[in-house]
């Protein structure tokens, strides 16, 4: 077959006819409508990702490093390293950017599975963007592992 020829029909070829191909012919039912359930935005996912993304940021930037000294050999190692880790940490502080003191939910999520390695993520964090001069972030950051650290579940009685 010609490439033109195989062109065009890859430019005609209408997707919905090809996954009709798989279904049951003996299924005669209407189309199944699937719900999907998305956790990108719940709180325990935020929580995890904001801890595992800084707690990975060294090999990360590790990897990257090594990856564009193989590219190019004459590439400033430190700059790199500094504007990789200002990114680590900033993507970071999104996802718990994304969380809500004011959601009863997020606060249950919170009080319920906040621990020690949430709370030494959230120092290290302070500690970057107090160095960086970044006080709103640290902030922000400064709310939430006080209120994990005296909120009234955490307390000693």
């Amino acid at each position: 077959m010609p490439y033109g020829v195989l062109f065009l029909f890859i430019i005609y070829m209408d997707p919905r006819l090809v996954f009709g191909l798989f279904q049951d012919p003996e299924d005669k039912s209407e189309e199944k409508v699937k719900e999907i359930v998305d956790f990108s935005e719940h709180p325990y996912v935020l929580m995890g990702m904001f801890t595992r993304i800084i707690f990975r940021g060294d090999k990360v930037n590790d990897q990257i490093i090594k990856f564009f000294s193989e590219i190019n050999k004459d590439i400033d190692v430190e700059n790199l390293e500094i504007v990789n880790k200002n990114m680590i940490f900033i993507r970071a502080y999104t996802y718990l950017h994304k969380l809500d003191l004011s959601n009863s939910f997020h606060v249950e999520t919170l009080l319920d599975k906040a621990d020690d390695t949430f709370l030494q993520a959230c120092d290290l964090a302070l500690d970057h963007f107090t160095e960086l001069e970044e006080y709103e972030k640290c902030s922000f950051i400064k709310k939430f592992k006080d209120f994990i650290e005296f909120s009234q579940n955490k307390l000693p009685l």
